[in-house]
Formats: structure tokens, sequence, C-alpha cells
């Protein structure tokens, strides 16, 4: 008989854990209560003892729920995680859904077959391709999932473990995955103290470097802005990518002081170009959510701003539409602040994230920038056309500047200049360059119209 733990029950609610409210869900911390309740279910030992059997553990992590709860309330998140818990238990041959902690899941399945259970994994991979219906908003979400077979070989700790792994290993390369565990996760894992060690260092000893985007003005072929990205030039490793080391950053509270070099390096560097007479564009610095959200964000910025000289409104600030939306009266009063100093403000990633327009009136922003994933399709994809077409006549009637990233093909630059773009970013125009490379060429982008054929 099928036995689904049903944390979510209210009569049952008071033994198992604490309630934020009425509407709060049962929270399981302890990681031994779970290994109980899978040692219940397993029984009795044949079902993970016959070889065509298969009984596997899920650890699933609900991908940025903290900014869910942050836009819309801790009542929000709770029901959000009451539907999740709902649609987990709709999964065949679930024996267990355990709520392990704020917004991650355990679940164990077992069947006959291990094609069986490849299809059940997947199966619950794309159980949330359909959104939520929450509070009357529409709200998708994306899973990280780590798996682990649990076999006579295998103590269900030490499977509990390995599926933590897998799923720190999902959530370290990009998200939204599934990872079954493997031997050579457990490499990783242990080497991500030294890692974590390694980019303290870095952040101290100046292996961090800058890399330039230009971003161009349609109507007039100019380059108009520089938007600095960072880079890590690890002693041994070489040139590390950012996607290897800024989860890691964001993890470990690192991107704090590394957010802080970034714009500090951004700040020295122009008035180094300003100093040369090369170069006079305005400068984009990305702003982590952790960065924003941190208190004193504001004073930290104008303090780095002022001490290394640079006129603000040389200045652009990239913020993502999710940080942006979670603290509203917040958000205005910082934007405010920066905005009065002469900083531009820029919304990224616009069209993903959790966006109230009642809000976006309010903002005293200065540009909105169109996520890539609209950009890369709106050839073949007429809903990210339209989707990209709206945001570009929202940001007309905002009197905004809208940027288009991610503009990879000539098509879609085409179709971009139909549809009234303002400016654009991506590899068509140039990738991401070093600052020798970027003044080396500082000639064709200065005072010339840049042609792409």
């Amino acid at each position: 008989m099928k036995a689904v733990w049903r944390l979510f029950h209210l009569a049952t609610a008071t033994t198992l854990g604490t309630l934020r409210s009425t509407h709060q869900v049962t929270r399981i911390h302890h990681r031994h209560n779970l290994q109980d309740l899978i040692h219940k279910a397993i029984r009795p030992p044949k079902r993970v003892s016959s070889a065509s059997s298969s009984c596997v553990l899920l650890m699933l992590d609900i991908d940025r729920f903290r900014h869910i709860n942050a836009s819309f309330g801790y009542r929000y998140g709770d029901l959000l995680l009451h539907q999740v818990a709902e649609r987990l238990q709709t999964v065949p041959h679930c024996d267990l859904v355990v709520q392990t902690g704020d917004d991650e899941f355990g679940l164990l399945l077992c069947t006959e077959s291990q094609e069986q259970m490849a299809s059940l994994t997947y199966q619950v991979q794309h159980l949330f391709d359909k959104p939520f219906l929450v509070m009357e908003q529409i709200c998708y979400i994306n899973v990280s999932i780590g798996t682990s077979q649990i076999n006579p070989s295998v103590s269900i700790e030490e499977a509990m473990h390995q599926a933590d792994r897998a799923l720190l290993a999902a959530k370290q390369t990009g998200k939204n995955k599934l990872v079954a565990y493997h031997s050579l996760l457990q490499q990783p894992f242990s080497n991500q103290v030294q890692m974590e060690t390694e980019l303290r260092q870095a952040i101290i000893e100046n292996q961090l470097m800058l890399y330039y985007q230009p971003r161009l003005e349609l109507s007039t072929g100019n380059i108009i802005c520089l938007e600095a990205l960072v880079r890590w030039n690890h002693p041994t490793l070489g040139l590390v990518p950012p996607n290897e080391f800024i989860p890691l950053a964001e993890e470990s509270g690192l991107i704090l002081p590394l957010g802080e070099w970034v714009l500090r390096e951004a700040c020295l560097q122009k008035v180094r170009w300003l100093e040369a007479g090369i170069l006079n564009y305005q400068i984009a610095v990305n702003i982590s959510p952790c960065q924003f959200q941190d208190e004193g964000f504001s004073d930290k910025a104008i303090h780095i701003i002022e001490k290394t000289g640079i006129d603000p409104s040389y200045l652009e600030f990239e913020i993502t539409e999710s940080s942006i939306m979670q603290n509203m009266e917040t958000t205005i009063a910082v934007l405010e602040k920066l905005c009065t100093k002469g900083i531009s403000i820029s919304i990224d990633d616009f069209g993903i994230g959790y966006s109230s327009l009642n809000y976006l009136k309010h903002f005293p922003i200065h540009c909105l920038k169109i996520d890539r994933s609209f950009v890369q399709n709106i050839q073949c994809n007429k809903d990210d056309l339209a989707i990209t077409t709206a945001i570009i006549h929202l940001g007309h009637a905002l009197n905004v500047q809208v940027v288009a990233e991610g503009v990879e093909e000539l098509s879609q630059l085409e179709i971009l200049k139909e549809t009234t773009c303002t400016t654009i970013q991506g590899y068509l125009l140039s990738p991401p360059v070093s600052v020798y490379e970027i003044e080396r060429s500082f000639d064709q982008y200065n005072n010339r119209p840049v042609m792409i054929s």
C-alpha cells in the first residue's frame, strides 16, 4: 500500500513541527526523521534486494524561493509550498514525500524496474512545467533535483548524503537540473572549501579582472555603453568563467566583497580611460541580488564612487528584476538615492521575474534590458516575439531605453530594428573582451558608426 507522508495536514502539523501561521506548512528539519521514515517505507527488505526492483531518493530544492517569499510575502510562499507538496504526491510509486527544509523536499520512489524509475524521475523533473495559481497570481518555478540509489550496499544515511551532493551539483551547474549521484561528484564536493578559500585569496590578491561588452545604439550605430563583466584569472587553472565561481560566491557570501571589487575596479578603469581621452562611454556594473539587498549598499556604493573620483553620471547599475521587487518601499528609496547622485539604473533580465507594472511606474529607472531568453528565438517563436515587442513598447511609453541582450544573428537584429528596439548587446556586435582588446580597437568605437553586415 502506498505510504505517502502527508506533511500538510493541519491536524497533525503541531506534532511534526512549528507553524508560523495557520497557513504555514510543516517543517521537518532533523535529518534523522527522514532516515527513519525511509526505513519504514522500504520495508519489507526485499524491496531493495531484488535485482529488478529499484528505490531512489530524490532531494528537490525550489530555485530562488527566497525571492518569491520576499516579493509576495511568507503566506504566499507557504501556500505555494502546499501546492508543490500536493503536486509531488501525484507521482506514481512515490512512497514518501517529506519537507526537509524551507524549500526542500525529499521523495522516495520504489518501482519494479530501472526503466520505470528512469521514466518516473523524468516525470518529477517536468512536474513543474505548468504554473501554479496562488492567491490569484500565476507563478512559475524551477527546481533542482539530486538523486541517489538505495540498495543493500549503501546505507540510507549515505544515500541521503549522496542525494545532497547530487542536488548541490545541480544547483552549481545552473539550477533547474536533475543530477544523479555518481562517484565523481565526491571530488568537486570535497574541493568546494578549497575553491572558496582560493576565491577569497583571488579578491585580495587581485587575480580578478574585468572584461567589457559594448552596447550599440541602433539609431546612430554608435557604441554608448560598456558592460563590465568579472573574470577570475586563476594562477593554475587560467581564466575561470563567471558561471563557475559566481554561484559559489553567492552561496558563501563572498559576492559582497566581490561586488565591491567589481564596482571599484570599473570606476578606476573609467577614470583611467578619461585621463587618456579614450572610450568616453558609460560603464554598466551588475549589482547582485545579495549586494542590492545588503543593508547599507547605497552608502557603500557612493563611498566607492567618491573615493575613486569618477563622475557618477558615467555609471549605470544593472539590477535584476527580481531584486527590485522584493521590498518596494526600500527599493524605491535606494534607487532614488542613487539617482540623486547621478547614477543611471537599468532593470536586467526584464520579463522573467515577478514584476508589478503598478510599481514599475514608481521606479526611477533609465533602461529595461530584455532577457536573452526572449531574443534568441524571436525569428521562429511568435510568443517570444510578442513579449519582446511588448517590452519595447512599454519602454517607449515609459520614456526609457530598451536593450535587447544576447543578439547573435543578423535575422534577430533585423526584427529588433522593425520593432523599434533602442539598443542591442551581444556576440553579433562583440563578445566580452579584455581591457587591452577594448583599448586596441577604441578608434573603431570612438566617433564612428559601427556597421554590422
